[in-house]
């Protein structure tokens, strides 16, 4: 029961971020305005499970915004782990696509509760 519910969470948690202000750079840069907020830090952190989930569902949000080409659709899930960025720990979660028009490995940022920070196929 668990699992369906967070599941549910995290498949309805996606449209949250589809709106119009979720358009993004694949910059990811931490020296220029990135911050996590206070309320961010008390959150609970997702496991490597549902961080992996999280990604796969931003992919698709990406595909749907046009910011990256269909055939990511189709991309497996290389690595999930926790990176240091400066002083903050992120999720990173890492796709692979060797049919990827602008590159081959797409880099999907996450806080440690999951909320996104971006994505790039630079890994930075």
């Amino acid at each position: 029961m668990k699992t369906i519910l967070t599941t549910l969470a995290l498949s309805f948690s996606f449209l949250l971020y589809a709106g119009p202000g979720s358009n993004h750079s694949h910059g990811h840069s931490h020296d220029h305005g990135h911050s996590h907020s206070h309320s961010e830090k008390k959150m609970k952190p997702v496991s490597k499970e549902e961080a992996g989930l999280i990604g796969k569902q931003h992919v698709h949000r990406l595909i749907k915004n046009g910011k990256i080409d269909e055939s990511w659709s189709k991309s497996l899930i290389g690595t999930t782990e926790q990176k240091t960025f400066g002083k903050q720990q992120e999720w990173v979660v890492t796709f692979d696509n060797e049919k990827g028009k602008k590159g081959k490995k797409l880099y999907i940022f996450l806080t440690l509760s999951g909320k996104f920070v971006a994505a790039n196929f630079t890994g930075k």
